[in-house]
């Protein structure tokens, strides 16, 4: 088992955006915009061989419109695919619908990998 939390944290706290904070778990309430929080999702064996483990994280996106959201969301795409991880999922992009009841704008990203375990380096 990997445990590479650490690590996307200081990968997420590197992007550079004005107030941008990062949580690591999903926030029972929302202060302060822009928001990055993430959760690992998948940290599991493949069964096939007893180096490679699965690796999933999803990250939420929080801001105050959408335009901002998107302008983060890039960010930390590429962030997350330089390093390694290819992206499962993202939610829809609808001005109207993509509203959390908090009232703020979200958007969910997620993110797997297989790791190597004996070097900790991401298989494609």
């Amino acid at each position: 088992m990997i445990d590479a939390r650490g690590q996307i944290r200081e990968l997420l706290e590197s992007i550079d955006h004005d107030g941008l904070k990062v949580k690591m778990s999903y926030p029972k309430s929302i202060g302060d915009v822009p928001l990055i929080t993430f959760i690992q999702i998948t940290n599991t064996g493949t069964g096939m061989h007893s180096v490679v483990d699965n690796l999933g994280f999803q990250i939420d996106i929080w801001a105050t419109t959408l335009d901002e959201c998107i302008d983060i969301m890039l960010k930390v795409d590429e962030k997350m695919v330089d390093l390694g991880f290819n992206r499962d999922y993202e939610s829809p992009d609808d001005d109207g619908d993509n509203v959390d009841a908090s009232g703020y704008c979200r958007k969910t990203l997620r993110y797997s990998s297989k790791v190597d375990t004996r070097t900790n380096r991401l298989i494609s």
